[in-house]
């Protein structure tokens, strides 16, 4: 079991091993919407219904931190998005994609960004070598070129055992065992 009371650091350094989290599409369904009640799930099941298949599959790789790179930072906030997902996945998130310090005009600097541009620059910025992402990436945003994506079908997400397997296999091959 993953130690969630172990402390991290809130900052990525270059020799990370680091996989960018998307939310929607991946830990549940992609049929998410803001309410007055806060954030709801309008499809089968429930929100965050398939992070514990993530807790499982990170066991084998203790090293790894997690970045988010989900819309709910910007929506909720970095502290609220992390609190949502289960205590051992909050002991690995260190970071996020999106940070306060960034406009929060709609359609002004980060919002015109990809999610793979967006992930490229937080990379550029950590100076990071070790990193893949996890992603619905239903806008097909990320360049064939680049390998580091892990795309989930937006209904499954990680329910899907050929996305496990596919998962696994990138954090064996990129970031060892």
């Amino acid at each position: 079991m993953l130690n969630s009371n172990c402390p991290t650091s809130s900052r990525l350094t270059p020799n990370d091993r680091v996989l960018f989290l998307d939310f929607d599409g991946v830990l549940h369904p992609d049929d998410v919407y803001r309410t007055r009640s806060g954030l709801v799930l309008r499809a089968p099941g429930q929100l965050m219904m398939h992070a514990g298949i993530l807790v499982e599959i990170l066991e084998d790789f203790p090293q790894v931190k997690i970045s988010l790179s989900t819309s709910w930072v910007r929506i909720l906030g970095y502290r609220r998005a992390r609190a949502a997902l289960p205590l051992e996945l909050q002991a690995l998130t260190v970071s996020s994609t999106w940070h306060s310090r960034m406009p929060k005009a709609p359609l002004e600097g980060y919002d015109m960004y990809s999610r793979y541009q967006q992930i490229r620059t937080a990379v550029t910025r950590a100076g990071l070598t070790n990193w893949i992402a996890l992603d619905d990436d239903p806008f097909e945003s990320w360049p064939d070129h680049d390998r580091r994506l892990i795309r989930t079908d937006s209904n499954l997400g990680l329910s899907s055992a050929p996305t496990q397997e596919e998962l696994r296999f990138k954090l064996r091959a990129s970031m060892g065992t």
